[in-house]
């Protein structure tokens, strides 16, 4: 009596953990599709580097002056400059140049054509050009990336004439440059307060 008591509890917490274990797998796989994983992934790396060398890290931060506004993404600002990044979900293959208006998206589903990340970077580097001069703050150095969060062997980048295009391994040894541990006189507290007078929820 005693055994079969046992096996009936050990088979109730075996279903439990068997439902808990699909639920999240579901979640997971939600998120994968909405983008939110790449996000988090690109997030999470930016915040590990910033952290301890006092940079601050900003997500969808949306900046308008004027008729012209950014939506970023993932903005560092640190002591080097400024660095944003797009982060790119899917697992796909990807084909264009850095000119193309549009990239094309392949996947096993379908074809599409989605936004050239590398042009929106540098749209949003040059309103963020627009803040700093119109206050006066100048030699700020400023760039994008481009990190593809999919699964770094079934992803393809194929597009061409770009050196800012990588995947969330690349992306962590980027990162590990000398030029972002450089110390280029930036007043990080005094340029996140400049950029939050620009910022629109």
């Amino acid at each position: 009596m005693q055994t079969i008591t046992i096996q009936i509890i050990l088979l109730v917490l075996f279903s439990i953990l068997l439902v808990a274990g699909l639920a999240v797998g579901w979640f997971r796989y939600q998120a994968d599709r909405k983008g939110v994983l790449g996000k988090r992934r690109v997030d999470t790396l930016l915040k590990k580097f910033g952290v301890i060398r006092n940079y601050r890290v900003l997500r969808d931060v949306t900046l308008v002056i004027g008729e012209r506004r950014a939506k970023i993404e993932h903005m560092m600002v640190g002591f080097f400059g400024v660095l944003i990044a797009s982060s790119v979900n899917d697992t796909a293959e990807y084909y264009g140049t850095v000119r193309d208006e549009y990239w094309t998206k392949v996947t096993d589903q379908k074809r599409e054509k989605i936004e050239n990340f590398e042009r929106k970077n540098q749209q949003d580097i040059d309103v963020l050009r627009e803040i700093f001069s119109k206050n006066g703050v100048y030699g700020i150095r400023m760039e994008g990336v481009v990190v593809f969060c999919g699964n770094h062997k079934k992803t393809l980048i194929g597009v061409t004439g770009s050196n800012v295009l990588m995947d969330l391994r690349t992306f962590k040894a980027y990162l590990g440059k000398s030029k972002f541990e450089k110390d280029n006189d930036v007043d990080v507290p005094a340029l996140c307060a400049l950029l939050d007078k620009y910022r629109q929820e």
